[in-house]
């Protein structure tokens, strides 16, 4: 009889950890219909697919290419917003026609992902705030 609660709790704890890892993926296919930076990488005009996942007690996400199937994991950091997301979307810092990806926001979700300016961006921001120009920012629903 122990042995088979020993085994009906092993069982239970290993299906219990699948759906877990299954529910902690979430992707969002979005166009993007510029060229933007990411990482110190500047990235065409396309379609994309962001796949946020857990990885031990770190979130990540990687930026796939459809076009090429070149991917990239993006160095991002969690915050916490205080609605929950209707709809996924990314969004970018403009600077005249250079877009960096900002925050990346998933639907049925409270918390996002944001990425930390790179110098090319913060050097782009002084440049502007200079010339007193500010940024704009860009938002792109993804495709639901």
């Amino acid at each position: 009889m122990k042995r088979l609660l020993v085994a009906v709790a092993m069982l239970i704890a290993i299906t219990g950890i699948r759906n877990v890892n299954a529910q902690s993926a979430d992707t969002v296919n979005v166009t993007i219909p510029f060229g933007f930076a990411v990482s110190n990488q500047t990235l065409q005009a396309g379609d994309y697919q962001l796949r946020r996942s857990i990885e031990g007690s770190r979130v990540v996400v990687k930026l796939l290419s459809k076009v090429d199937q070149k991917s990239i994991y993006l160095p991002i950091h969690s915050a916490r917003g205080l609605d929950i997301q209707s709809t996924s979307k990314l969004i970018f810092h403009q600077y005249g026609d250079k877009y960096f990806l900002w925050q990346i926001r998933i639907a049925g979700r409270s918390d996002y992902q944001e990425l930390s300016r790179t110098k090319r961006e913060q050097s782009i921001q002084r440049n502007l705030a200079m010339k007193s120009r500010a940024a704009g920012i860009i938002e792109v629903a993804g495709n639901e």
